[in-house]
């Protein structure tokens, strides 16, 4: 057994609270040097996307050591290097998009007004081009400009973090729009989880059971869809059953059997 994962689950899991936290703290710093030393732009964005996934990896590599966290992430390889990507994904975590982030070295997400406007981790996410979810009219612009710079847009169409053992709730339409306007293909991230840590109402300091397993796998990738109305429908019907299909209860049994 690792020397880590040797300390008690209590003693692990609060610890591992602060090593991320100092984690984006450095993220934070480096992305400030950054700003400081070169012109806003997209090489400047595009350095932020690196440096972002580089310490998202960072800590996904420590809470996998710490036996806080089982992550199979290995089907997101065959799409790393994919651009003017639209991807997709359902939300059963706070803890989603650091997954993604230390995978996809090009991804974009459009996130919350709340986050995005943080001191601490706002201030990253600015930097790296990540899109401020207001209404639909003001991210189309945002978004399509991230995906005219070869980059992969991350969406969470449910538009809120799930509660454990929930049903995918009802899909929002945005990201076919974008699709269409920029012509781009859509792929289908499917997380898988049974632990309910920073679900919907989990509260950030209460420890779930450890390790939490985590299985991120494709769905189907859909060509880019014509500008028509009837196109764009059909792409949202075959996102949403994609979800509820995904979480229903025999998905999260066979998760927790792996």
């Amino acid at each position: 057994m690792p020397l880590l994962q040797s300390i008690s689950a209590p003693v692990r899991f609060y610890t591992s609270l602060l090593v991320t936290g100092g984690v984006f703290a450095a993220l934070d710093a480096g992305t400030c040097v950054l700003r400081l030393s070169m012109p806003e732009g997209p090489r400047r964005r595009r350095m932020a996307r690196r440096w972002l996934c580089t310490m998202a990896r960072l800590a996904v590599g420590y809470l996998h050591r710490a036996g806080i966290l089982d992550c199979d992430m290995a089907a997101l390889t065959t799409i790393a290097q994919r651009r003017n990507l639209v991807l997709v994904a359902n939300h059963p975590s706070r803890l989603d998009c650091l997954i993604l982030a230390s995978a996809l070295p090009h991804m974009v997400c459009v996130t919350k007004a709340s986050i995005w406007e943080r001191g601490v981790l706002g201030s990253t996410l600015r930097t790296a081009g990540y899109v401020r979810h207001d209404s639909l009219l003001k991210i189309i612009g945002p978004a399509s400009q991230s995906l005219r710079e070869d980059c992969q847009l991350l969406l969470f169409p449910e538009g809120t973090r799930s509660r454990a053992g929930a049903q995918a709730g009802p899909i929002q339409p945005g990201f076919a729009a974008i699709a269409q306007r920029m012509r781009a293909d859509v792929q289908v991230v499917l997380i898988e989880t049974q632990s309910p840590y920073l679900s919907q109402g989990w509260p950030f300091l209460r420890r779930p059971p450890l390790p939490m397993r985590y299985r991120i796998t494709l769905g189907p990738d859909f060509c880019a869809p014509s500008r028509d109305e009837a196109s764009g429908r059909a792409l949202i019907d075959a996102v949403e059953r994609c979800f509820q299909k995904k979480s229903s209860p025999q998905d999260g049994e066979d998760l927790k059997n792996t």
